[in-house]
This record gives structure tokens, sequence and C-alpha cells, in this order.
């Protein structure tokens, strides 16, 4: 079995071990419990193995009117043409939250609330752990200004009409039941 650690990053950039040894559910459990109570340091966990820190990557499930919105990768070569929910990489001190809500502001200028993950994450590749959120829109009319070509608003039905990375297919249940009020 892994393991896993939860590491915490003070105001003036000093990183502390705050539990080893722990599974990935009780590392991301503590975790989560310190956000919760408004730590104001930054909380992250990573693996006890060599290969470092694992950095998040997060998606929105961007929901307005019943419906969510799935964006067609322009880039990079490999992925181009893909359907995916629209996100990227949380930088150093960043919450996955702040990550989400800056990075729909730079890939569709617009405003959003990241509300809760949905279940499940995958790993991108070594290093890189994908965890989509469902959000909703606040403000403004979504347009491909980064790293996209199109968009598209999606009803529940019609979730299996686009071609999606294989990590995003992977939660369209939890989309399902979120755009059904479930």
């Amino acid at each position: 079995m892994d393991s896993f650690r939860v590491m915490r990053q003070d105001d003036n950039g000093n990183r502390y071990l705050v539990a080893k040894d722990l599974d990935r559910g009780a590392a991301d459990a503590l975790a989560a419990d310190f956000e919760a109570r408004g730590h104001k340091q930054l909380y992250w966990v990573e693996s006890a193995a060599a290969d470092g820190p694992v950095r998040m990557v997060v998606g929105a499930a961007l929901v307005h009117r019943g419906r969510v919105l799935a964006a067609r990768r322009s880039e990079p070569a490999d992925l181009a043409g893909a359907w995916e929910f629209p996100g990227g990489k949380a930088e150093p001190g960043e919450s996955e939250e702040q990550a989400l809500e800056r990075e729909l502001v730079e890939e569709l200028g617009v405003r959003a609330r990241a509300l809760h993950p949905l279940p499940g994450r995958w790993p991108v590749r070594p290093g890189l752990e994908l965890r989509i959120w469902a959000a909703e829109l606040l403000s403004g009319d979504p347009r491909p200004l980064q790293g996209h070509s199109e968009l598209r608003w999606l009803g529940p039905d019609e979730l299996a009409d686009v071609a999606w990375l294989p990590h995003d297919r992977e939660v369209l249940p939890h989309v399902a039941a979120l755009l059904s009020g479930g």
C-alpha cells in the first residue's frame, strides 16, 4: 500500500510535516479538515515515495441553467480535439478552489465559484493528479480564450455527445447526478 503524508507551508515559505504514514483517504481527509477549519497555511498531500509532492490539476463541472460546460482542447497536439471540463494546475500556495476560479477566468473569461469536489481523483502523470469540482457560473459568457477551440453547454441527456478525455469521462455519472439535482 502506498504511504502518504500531509504537509503544510507557513506564510514565510517554511515547510512542515503534519502527519505521515497515512493511506490516501486519511491524508486527504486530514488536509481537508485543516482547510475546513480555516487554517491560513497551505496544506497538501504528497506521496511518501521519493517522487515528491503531488500537484493538483482541477477541472470544473461548470453548471448554469441545468447544463454543464464542455471545452474542446486545442493543445497540446496529442489532446487536441478531445473534450474536457476546463481547468488547470494549482499554483503553489493556492487552494484547489482558488486554482479553479483563477483558471476559469484565464481560460474562459468568466467568474465562477467552486462548490465541492466530485468523487474520484485520477493520476495524469507522475506528480500530477486530477480532481473535478462542481462549480457555478457567477458572471460572464464563456469564451475559448486559452487552450480550447470550442465550448458547448450540455444537458444531462447530451453528456455522451462529445468525445471526452478518459479521466473526464469517468466523472460523467456524478455530473449527470449533479445536473438532475441528485
